[in-house]
């Protein structure tokens, strides 16, 4: 969560720098084992990428490479930008709202996420069922 809280705080795409310069305060360093992450260079760079939660990849024209990540397919699915707010907020003690331009960018990502389930909704056909179940005959013996 982390990693997805830095990717969203700069700009939805982070240098490699900006996410090891984060991990570093956190004790996890690229070039050491971890007790809990093994390696987290490989966790990091290859596993989390594998599993499709980030997306790594070289920032173009940069001689010598650099890398940057973003969020992958995996963590769109199974979580959203106003969840990794909260988490930020919750380490701050704090409210999502209180990242104005985050909070906003949330909110706009929260109704585009909705908007997209109910599009699939309306293309399966499964809104077609949901229509008022009200037996108007019972209002007649009123």
């Amino acid at each position: 969560m982390t990693i997805l809280c830095v990717i969203f705080m700069k700009g939805n795409c982070a240098t490699e720098e900006d996410i090891w310069e984060v991990l570093n305060v956190m004790g996890v360093y690229a070039e050491r084992k971890h007790l809990i992450y093994g390696d987290p260079k490989k966790l990091v760079t290859q596993d989390l990428v594998q599993e499709r939660y980030l997306q790594y990849r070289q920032v173009a024209n940069s001689d010598p490479p650099r890398y940057e990540f973003l969020w992958g397919p995996r963590a769109h699915a199974e979580t959203s930008k106003m969840k990794v707010l909260e988490f930020l907020a919750k380490i701050h003690d704090t409210v999502p709202s209180a990242f104005p331009s985050w909070y906003e960018e949330a909110l706009q990502d929260e109704e585009e996420r909705t908007r997209a389930r109910f599009a699939a909704l309306l293309r399966t056909g499964a809104l077609a069922d949901v229509r008022p179940r009200v037996n108007f005959g019972s209002f007649f013996h009123l």
